[in-house]
């Protein structure tokens, strides 16, 4: 598949409001070219009615040709307004679909994301899509309407001096062709270059303000600035080169429409001389060629835009076709009745690496267990739970959750059974009401109190100034560790999933901070099943089964470790 067939496929919402903007460019295109050519006639037949003398004069008839110039001139305002409306419309709704539909081709492809900077991948999903969005508008339109209207123009005007018609034939090939592929050739390096520069410049000023507090103690500020002003100062000498070229063609482009002219002026005035032409067809002529040459005026800046638009498709492309790192599943629902998970012999390694994480790994979890998984740091714990949730695809062996295969289960179908509290968990900027909200939709106010009651933070929420509606801050700055947390459970406990797999859960917090907020979240889903990933003793008391995962397996072990 080409890059133009996947935009287009990626944007065919919109296609027939596109096409409906293309008509009407045309129209509105050719309106004024029909004003200028029929007004150099009427003007010039006027000028010579009125020098012929009285009897010319009341023999001229002026109003007919003046209803032509009134309607073109109509026409062109009305089908230009038409086709800036219709066409704007056009691009918000591709760019919305766009948007959405990378979004969506992203969620199954987030473990990948990390390969990429988040500046970068910000960069892509807004300005790329925007780009793509307006791509058939900016970028192919021009060309269309410069091919149609300039073959409509050329034939008009042949009709009336076929010299004149075949000169501004080749100097709308040269103005519309051979100066597009001559700039083309210089600015394709320059926009896939303006592309990355750009990316590096947004990677890394978000890191920079970001970690603005660590770069200044490090005493690295300046050195940060220094580098942002040197990414930046490339990114406007390229920016610069490519403005230069557009600069230079168009200058090109009034060159050729100024010989055009002159030519067309030439051999009119031969034609006239001889007879072929009358007088008012002279500035008709001329004044027909000057807005024949409008027609191209767009084509240069429509092949930068083309240049610009096939960067980002490909860099669309790069991440939304991106090999899915876990097969699609069937979502076959049959015997995934979550009652008890089964692993039998997992192999698991990560694509790229000789390290294989888990060998011969074996698990059985029934409903309604507490089971506490421990072992050192890097022994594949965490690499157990993106298993569990069809994060990673594992080698060989077997995963069960009832009589289903795990790999007949998609991530979204696992998700509305299972709940996951992990070290890193995730607040978002907002209110506690749309981090609840986010936990369940249809959560009413009086469910959002009871969840937090159950998580041990009603009190706090209560007493803030705004109660549910009080900003949490980006990433939870706004609270303090362990409201955050607890927040976080409260989300779980809206969910009421069947299972709860809890990651490091009490990481960074209190021995007893850690054991409360454990107990107030086993007491809030007493059915649920948990399986608990710790280095810690605290969540380990409330276990009642604990494994230790070492060399790639797992261990039954009593007691504490």
């Amino acid at each position: 598949m080409t890059e133009l067939q996947y935009a287009f496929r990626l944007i065919a919402v919109a296609r027939g409001k596109m096409i409906f903007g293309f008509f009407l460019a045309c129209l509105a295109a050719l309106s004024g070219f029909g004003l200028l050519f029929l007004s150099g006639w009427l003007i010039a037949a006027a000028a010579a009615a009125g020098l012929g003398g009285i009897v010319t004069r009341n023999l001229f008839n002026l109003f007919l040709p003046a209803a032509g110039v009134r309607f073109f001139a109509t026409a062109r305002i009305l089908t230009r307004y038409g086709e800036r409306l219709v066409t704007h419309d056009a691009v918000l709704e591709s760019v919305r679909v766009l948007r959405a539909r990378v979004f969506e081709r992203l969620i199954p492809r987030s473990t990948l994301l990390t390969d990429h900077r988040s500046g970068d991948v910000l960069g892509r999903l807004v300005s790329d899509t925007e780009i793509v969005g307006q791509f058939p508008i900016n970028a192919l339109m021009p060309f269309g309407v410069a091919a149609i209207c300039g073959t409509v123009s050329v034939v008009i005007i042949s009709v009336f001096s076929l010299q004149a018609g075949l000169l501004l034939a080749l100097a709308l090939l040269l103005s519309g062709m051979a100066v597009p592929v001559l700039v083309g050739r210089k600015v394709d390096n320059d926009m896939e270059r303006l592309a990355g520069l750009g990316d590096n410049f947004r990677a890394d000023l978000v890191e920079a303000v970001q970690c603005a507090g660590d770069i200044t103690l490090c005493g690295a500020a300046v050195r940060t600035v220094e580098a942002l002003n040197a990414t930046q100062s490339l990114f406007g000498k390229t920016q610069l080169r490519s403005l230069a070229w557009s600069h230079a063609s168009r200058q090109a482009g009034a060159f050729i429409a100024a010989l055009a002219v002159a030519g067309v002026l030439m051999i009119g005035a031969r034609a006239l001389q001889s007879g072929a032409l009358s007088a008012p067809e002279l500035p008709m002529l001329i004044l027909g060629a000057l807005a024949a040459m409008e027609f191209v005026s767009g084509v240069v800046p429509a092949r930068q835009a083309l240049a610009r638009a096939r960067v980002s498709i490909r860099r669309l492309m790069t991440l939304c076709e991106a090999p899915l790192p876990v097969a699609e599943a069937a979502n076959v629902w049959e015997g995934a009745d979550f009652t008890r998970l089964v692993m039998r012999d997992v192999r698991f390694g990560y694509a790229g690496s000789r390290k294989i994480v888990l060998e011969d790994c074996s698990l059985s979890i029934h409903a309604g267990e507490r089971v506490g998984i421990v072992g050192p740091s890097g022994a594949g714990k965490s690499s157990l739970i993106r298993l569990l949730l069809r994060l990673e695809e594992y080698q060989s062996g077997s995963i069960h959750w009832g009589g289903a295969n795990l790999k007949q289960l998609d991530t979204q179908a696992l998700s509305t059974q299972i709940s996951v509290l992990s070290q890193d968990f995730h607040l978002f900027q907002g209110s506690v009401r749309r981090n609840l909200l986010l936990a369940r939709s249809d959560a009413t106010d009086e469910d959002m109190w009871a969840a937090l009651s159950s998580a041990c933070v009603f009190e706090e929420v209560r007493l803030m100034e705004n109660g549910l509606d009080t900003l949490v801050g980006e990433h939870g700055m706004r609270l303090s560790g362990g409201q955050a947390r607890r927040l976080a459970v409260a989300q779980i406990i809206l969910r009421r999933p069947r299972w709860v797999i809890l990651d490091e859960p009490t990481e960074g917090l209190p021995p007893e901070k850690g054991r409360d907020l454990i107990a107030f979240l086993l007491a809030a889903l007493p059915q649920a099943t948990v399986l608990c990933i710790t280095h810690r003793p605290e969540p380990l008391e409330f276990m009642r089964r604990v494994l230790r995962l070492e060399d790639g397996r797992l261990h039954e072990r009593e007691g504490l470790p």
